[in-house]
Parts: structure tokens; sequence; C-alpha cells
């Protein structure tokens, strides 16, 4: 795909029905990743974000329009976000779009936490946001959502299935893994009522800048669920990146998310909590397993997966001390 190609394409997206195609200029590329690249484009001297998924990407996910309905239902709740512009299948260069506003700040984890350092008022500020937004997200309901239809259901039950059908499918045997699922099985929380997740809420996909959370981002694997799996991701070690005493995406403290979040109407369950960030551990370990795999398998050529195959361990040694752990984090 050359810029010029997806120059056309965007424009035609963006086009209303019946009237004048915009002009559009592609300025960069600013991520290219294993399911979405992500480029800046001037939309009539506006600038916008454009994400495309190809039709070969091996990760299923949402479509672009109803990511673009899930993206609104959660900004209409209060969740800052970055307002689509246009989605849909742009066949010039067989991709899925959406089309998004252009806001400034941090998205790089290491970025975000020189801007937003531990222990400093930003960063308390940062953590009171997740807090909020996490809150106004987990209060949508079936009225506010016209594609609940549409979306996964993740039960304990239903992920604990997924989570064997990841291991079973891997080449070599991880004991540690199989263990946490066993602990899982026997200490299932009570079941909450199913709500709107993110699923990927976590430092690398919070946009942020001098005045805290500008927006939350890449919403393709949201689904409904337990809202104590979006907290658990959060606060998983792996997003910590070196911080680690400060559970909250290496900058916050769990306590103040913890309170933000009640303050804002959300229900926190210890037991939920503590049940999904063993879960999403084994699910992170399992993912990058199975990455590696892949590149062994000789279905990937991506050096990232290769790399992947060595991190296993680290999820590994974080679960071992979480099942060692009355508190989970």
């Amino acid at each position: 795909m050359t810029p010029s190609e997806l120059e056309l394409a965007v424009a035609r997206l963006c086009a209303p029905a019946g009237g004048a195609m915009p002009t559009v200029r592609h300025r960069a590329t600013a991520s290219a990743g294993a399911t979405r690249s992500t480029h800046i484009v001037d939309i009539d001297d506006i600038a916008a974000v454009v994400q495309l998924r190809h039709r070969e990407s091996a990760l299923q996910t949402m479509s672009s329009t109803t990511e673009r309905a899930v993206v609104g239902a959660a900004m209409d709740a209060g969740v800052p976000g970055a307002s689509t512009i246009a989605a849909g299948w742009m066949p010039e260069i067989e991709a899925d779009a959406i089309v998004s506003a252009f806001l400034t700040g941090e998205t790089i984890p290491r970025r975000v936490l020189r801007l937003a350092p531990p222990d400093t008022p930003l960063a308390a500020t940062l953590t009171a946001d997740c807090g909020r937004a996490l809150a106004a997200l987990h209060s949508v309901d079936d009225s506010q959502l016209e594609v609940i239809d549409e979306l996964p259901r993740h039960t304990e039950l239903s992920y604990l299935e997924h989570l064997h059908d990841l291991l079973d499918a891997l080449p070599t045997a991880h004991p540690a893994l199989r263990f946490g699922l066993a602990v899982l099985a026997t200490n299932r929380p009570e079941p909450q009522a199913m709500r709107l997740v993110h699923g990927d809420f976590r430092n690398g996909n919070l946009l942020v800048n001098d005045g805290g959370l500008a927006a939350v981002l890449d919403w393709e694997l949201a689904h409904l669920g337990n809202p104590m799996e979006d907290i658990a991701w959060l606060c998983l070690r792996t997003w910590r990146f070196g911080h680690e005493s400060h559970p909250v995406g290496g900058f916050g403290d769990l306590g103040r998310l913890r309170a933000e979040y009640e303050a804002s109407g959300g229900t926190w369950d210890a037991d939920g909590f503590r049940w999904w960030t063993i879960a999403r551990t084994i699910w992170w370990g399992a993912g990058l397993a199975t990455q590696a795999a892949s590149f062994e398998r000789g279905e990937s050529e991506s050096l990232v997966h290769a790399a992947s195959g060595r991190r296993v361990v680290e999820l590994e040694y974080d679960l071992l001390n979480l099942l060692g752990d009355d508190h989970g984090s």
C-alpha cells in the first residue's frame, strides 16, 4: 500500500453521501503492529488518525463499525476518547479502517512514565482519571449499547475454557500456567453483572498529556464481562515497566485507583480482582508462548514474536508470586 492509495481510500470513506471527497494528505506512519497499522493524515487540513486492520490479520477482532459504536457509547458515558470521523471496509486497499480525531499526548509507556513519574501530582491525577474512566465505562448499560449482540461475552467459566484451549495448543508444557488454572477452577468469584469491558485498558493504550488522561485508545478487544478484568489487566506487573511498587501502570497507587473508582459509582470486588489478575497473567503468558510457537513453525517472520518466547518465564514468575500472595497485587 502506497501513501497515495491510502489517501484515496480514506477520502472515499470520509466523503459525505452524495458530496465531494475531502482532500487527504498522508503525514506519517505512527506504528505497524501485528494486527493494526496506524497512520497520521490531514483531512481537509484537519489532523486525523487512521487505524487499519487487514483481512489477513490472525487476531479476530470486532469490525470497525462495531468499534465505532462502542467508542461512542463509552464517550457518552464519560470515558475520555477520540471522536470517530468514519469507519468501514476500504476495498481499495483491502483493509478495515477507523478514522478518529487526532489528539496530542503520549502513549508510549516509558514516555508516559517520564511525563508522569510515580509519586508526583500528575501521576496521582492520572491514577484518579483511570478510576473515573473505568467506572464510567462499566456504567454503560444495554440500552446505551446498540451493538451489544455483536460483542463477545467473557464469563469466568468460558474464560477458563479459553485458557485451557490456549495451553492445549502449545507445543511444550507449561506446568506453572497449568497450576494457575487449577487454582482458578476452585476459586471462582461470585458472579457479577456483565458490563462493557475495554479488554486492553493499560499503560500503552492510554493517551496522556500534562493534564492527565486525555483518551482511552484501541477498543477492538471490547466485550461484555466482569469489570474487574479491566482493573486487573491495568495492574499486571507487565505494565509497570520497572516501577514495581506502583501497581497501576507503573505510575499509580491501587488504593487511590479503587477510591476513585468507587467514588465514581464503580463496585469493587476483591475476589474478582484477584481471580482476574491470575487469569490475565496466565493469558498473557500463554499468548507470548503462542507468538513464539508461530515463529518456530514458520507461520510468522516477526522478531517480536520470536523474542516473546523469552518472556514467558516472566509471567510464570509473576503467577507463582500471585499464587503465594494473599493480596494478589
